[in-house]
Order: structure tokens, then C-alpha cells, then sequence
């Protein structure tokens, strides 16, 4: 049963990230040394070229560490956001590595079938070698999937399921070692035939799938349903829309509009963002930055008419009737680009309030109506 994912301060992840690629780069250095050393002894043509793989895989090695420093760096002017997409960028390039070596195993391989070239030559030492890499390599696999899983790392699976295709590169080359020990030297080609077309599609998928988290692909459906369902278990949200969203490296980021009651006060709205976004963060640990619209209404169908006015425009209406232009505070609330106002005196509104306020909804087109009050002093 693996272990669930974890989500670790940035500094700590980059250290787990750190040691599973340094023990991947020593294991590679030694593997690299044995099969050459031992390939030009025996003279085994697979066996050298499978060494030579193995000095690659130092590079890639190489390329995942400079990543990984580069994307646990802390946001700065030029990315607000962050540096996590060079892991994306770099589970791209691993992927393309990975596709590579799976077509050039391939070519290898045919024009090998093709001119009866014999795949390696027989040797214990070479038995041993091959069989030594495919057992390293095997775990490598398992040690970096187990990480990649742990610490949600496309970028730590990309480099397992290239030691994967290593191994796969090492039981291939046994194969052909103990095939041409029984004088059947051509098994090796077409098994690597097959394990090619694994790797590339391994390497296929993987940078697919990271360039569709460039492209910004969102959350799947369960994900956004699961995201909605959580926002509308906080008191005071109406409703749920235009929920977006987008990967940075291990993270997921999220844009999204929620409805409230249209006359609650600018605080209590804000309030009820706070404690949804606090929900958020708390079911969802990957989530790394939300950005929360509160909405009065419900705005997903657009209005064609135009945009009721703001304040200075309104008290500049209300000046042409004096009887509401002296009010003491005027509150004003928003409803599909209509406006409702409520006017307080610290006197009784008379009659003449009345008629000043039925005046200004028949004359003003914006205007959906007045409601008057009386301020009332509270005793402390």
C-alpha cells in the first residue's frame, strides 16, 4: 500500500527531492564504470553501449538537481507566482529524453535485425554486469516512484520511469547475453523492440501531460465538484460559479466566484470570503493561492444595458430634490445595474421626503427605489 501524498514546506521537499536524485546520480556513476570497464574487457558491443546509457542518465540526473534548485526558488518581482513550473518545464524535457531513447533503442535494434549483426557476445562477466544493472536500476525505480508519490513530484516520476527504461534497456542486454549463450542472438532485438515502444510512450505520456499543465489545464470534474461542494458548506454563500483553475508544479491554483445575500454589508461579505478561503486551504493542501470574487448577484448571464452610477453621480442626482439631498447618510445597494437607496435623517422624513422619493424613481431610469429612515440615538 503506498503512502499518501504529503504536502511539505518548500524547503524541506527540495531536500527529499535533493537526496533521492543524489543517490540516483552515485548509483549511475558506478553502474556506468562497471558496464564500460567490463564491456571493452569482454568485448560485448550491448553491454558498452548500455554504459553509455548510463553516463546519459548522469546528465539527466544532473538536469533534475539544477531543476529542482531552481524550482523551490521563492517568488520574486519577475514571478509573483513563484518558480514551480520549471519542475513542469523539466518533467517536459525528461519526457522528450525518454521518447528519444525509446525511438533510438528501436533504430538500434531493427537496423541490427536487418543486417544480422550480432547483438553482444558471450560472457559470465557480462551476465553479471547486465543482471548487477537491471537490479540497481529496478530499485532506483521503485525508490524514486515511492518519492515521486510521496512528495507529488511529476518531475521525480519523470526521472523513476527512466530508470524504469533503463532497467528495461538492462534486461534487454541480459536477454541478449544469455540468448547468444545459446546461440540465439537475435531474441535481444526484438524484445528491445517491444521495450522501446514502452519507453517512448512512457515518455509520450509524461510530457503530454506536463504540456497540458503549461497550456493550463484545470482540475478534472470530481476535483471542481469536490472544491464547490466544500464553499457552499460555509454560511452565508448563495451559490458557486466560474470556478478556474491551473497546476503550478505540485500545486493548483484557483480562481473563483461565490454569491452572497445582495444587502449584507461590505464586511460581512468579506468575512464570509475569509472563512471560505480558510476552508479551502484546510481540505485542500495542495491548493496554493486563491484568488475569491464576491458577487450580490448572480453574474453569470451578462446584462446588455449599461452600468449603474457610483456615488458621486448619485448624490449629484439626489441634489435636484432638496428634501433627499439633506439626508444624513445615504447607503446604496446594487441589484442587475439597478439601483435601491436608503436615506437616513436624523429627523422624521415627512411627507415631503415622500413625494421628493416617489419623484426620483419615476424620473430617474437607474433608480429602483428609495427607502427613508429615521437615525435613532443608541444609548451606551
Amino acid at each position: 500500500m503506498s503512502s499518501p501524498p504529503q504536502v511539505l514546506p518548500s524547503a524541506e521537499r527540495q531536500r527529499h527531492m535533493q537526496r533521492v536524485t543524489w543517490t540516483s546520480t552515485l548509483v549511475d556513476l558506478v553502474l556506468s564504470v562497471v558496464k564500460l570497464v567490463i564491456g571493452v574487457w569482454v568485448r560485448s558491443p550491448a553491454l558498452i553501449a548500455d554504459g553509455i546509457h548510463s553516463l546519459s542518465d548522469l546528465l539527466t540526473d544532473g538536469f533534475v538537481l539544477v531543476i529542482n534548485r531552481i524550482s523551490h526558488a521563492e517568488p520574486d518581482s519577475n514571478h509573483p507566482y513563484g518558480h514551480a513550473r520549471f519542475e513542469t518545464v523539466g518533467t517536459v524535457l525528461l519526457g522528450m529524453v525518454l521518447l528519444l531513447v525509446g525511438v533510438g533503442l528501436a533504430w538500434d535494434n531493427i537496423s541490427r535485425l536487418l543486417s544480422d549483426e550480432p547483438v553482444a557476445q558471450a560472457s559470465i562477466w557480462a551476465i553479471a554486469a547486465a543482471a548487477l544493472s537491471l537490479l540497481s536500476k529496478e530499485a532506483l525505480y521503485r525508490y524514486g516512484l515511492y518519492w515521486a508519490k510521496r512528495l507529488n513530484s511529476d518531475l521525480l516520476m519523470a526521472n523513476a520511469w527512466h530508470s524504469r527504461s533503463d532497467a528495461l534497456s538492462s534486461l534487454v542486454v541480459l536477454f541478449g547475453v544469455l540468448a547468444t549463450w545459446f546461440g540465439y542472438a537475435w531474441v535481444e532485438a526484438w524484445a528491445a523492440l517491444l521495450v522501446a515502444a514502452l519507453i517512448g510512450k512512457m515518455g509520450a505520456q509524461l510530457g503530454w501531460d506536463a504540456l497540458q499543465q503549461l497550456a493550463d489545464r484545470g482540475l478534472d470534474k470530481k476535483q471542481q465538484q469536490a472544491i464547490e461542494t466544500c464553499i457552499l458548506e460555509v454560511p452565508g454563500v448563495v451559490s458557486v460559479h466560474a470556478l478556474r483553475s491551473r497546476h503550478m508544479g505540485n500545486e493548483y491554483f484557483i480562481d473563483v466566484h461565490i454569491q452572497v445575500e445582495n444587502y449584507i454589508s461590505v464586511s460581512e461579505g468579506h468575512q464570509i470570503s475569509d472563512w471560505v478561503m480558510r476552508r479551502l486551504m484546510r481540505e485542500f493542501p495542495r491548493l496554493g493561492d486563491i484568488t475569491l470574487h464576491i458577487d450580490p448577484e448572480d453574474d453569470e448571464t451578462p446584462f446588455s444595458r449599461r452600468l449603474a452610477p457610483l456615488r458621486p453621480d448619485i448624490l449629484t442626482a439626489l441634489d435636484a430634490y432638496p428634501a433627499l439631498a439633506d439626508s444624513d447618510r445615504v447607503q446604496i445597494h446594487y441589484h442587475r445595474q439597478q439601483v435601491l437607496l436608503e436615506l437616513f435623517f436624523k429627523r422624521l422624513p415627512d411627507d415631503n421626503c415622500q413625494r421628493a422619493a416617489a419623484q426620483a424613481i419615476a424620473e430617474l431610469e437607474w433608480l429602483a427605489g428609495i427607502e427613508l429612515h429615521q437615525i435613532h440615538s443608541t444609548a451606551r
